[in-house]
């Protein structure tokens, strides 16, 4: 038996979304893998700057030490701008993952070019600043935006923006496209619908089910990614 704890990075994320994302999850996940979600006390409704990201990542990293002395065997954070994840790396002696290496590095196993979707003009300065932090400006050949707002992707025509950035991105040669939110995992197999019908040949990479099945990988092969830079003891961030 596994378990895996999810770190929803926002606080009061609907009790019906959190049921979703489970489902979702376990469809994908081997049988002896269980998952349990966790939300951050307080903090931003939603993660679309550095400044939300940092004020909640004080709240993720408290989950990310309280995990720590419970039964779990990995961590996820849930959010494609994966806050705080360097310094819950350096906290915890469990693998932690978050979502975004994770699929740009599986979106490379099926297209030399990859894409993402953002949400809108600030999701494509976010999408540019993570690429020249994580070292990936090679491989991702163009980001589209959705114009729309964490908060507001499920709300109107999300699976027609997402079908029409798919489109643009297959016109650049680019066959393998990443959500670039964690909250579009709802619309993950509506638009691969959408895109068989369109005749649209691009393969969509959902960064919520690939980053949580990588760890699962991690946990069963034994491995772990602590930063082990500094002698850092847990009981004065636990204080």
């Amino acid at each position: 038996m596994m378990k895996i704890k999810i770190i929803n990075p926002v606080p009061d994320l609907d009790a019906a979304v959190v049921d979703g994302m489970r489902t979702y999850l376990s469809a994908s996940l081997d049988p002896g893998t269980e998952i349990e979600f966790e939300p951050v006390a307080k903090g931003f409704r939603s993660i679309e700057t550095e400044a939300q990201g940092v004020i909640n990542g004080g709240e993720i990293l408290r989950l990310v030490v309280k995990a720590q002395s419970e039964d779990c065997d990995g961590i996820f954070i849930n959010c494609f701008d994966d806050p705080a994840l360097l310094g819950a790396r350096e906290l915890s002696q469990k693998p932690v993952l978050g979502p975004y290496s994770a699929s740009v590095l599986f979106a490379s196993m099926l297209s030399e070019r990859i894409g993402i979707i953002t949400t809108d003009d600030y999701g494509l300065s976010c999408e540019a600043r993570k690429a020249r932090h994580y070292q990936f400006e090679e491989r991702i050949a163009a980001v589209e935006k959705v114009d729309m707002t964490v908060l507001d992707l499920r709300e109107g025509d999300l699976i027609e923006r997402l079908t029409a950035c798919c489109q643009r991105l297959e016109e650049q040669r680019i066959y393998a496209v990443i959500l670039g939110c964690t909250g579009m995992n709802f619309a993950a197999d509506q638009l691969r619908t959408a895109l068989k019908k369109a005749r649209c040949q691009v393969q969509v990479v959902e960064p919520l089910q690939t980053g949580v099945k990588a760890l699962e990988l991690l946990v069963k092969m034994g491995y772990t990614n602590s930063i082990h830079s500094t002698a850092v003891r847990m009981e004065d961030y636990v204080e």
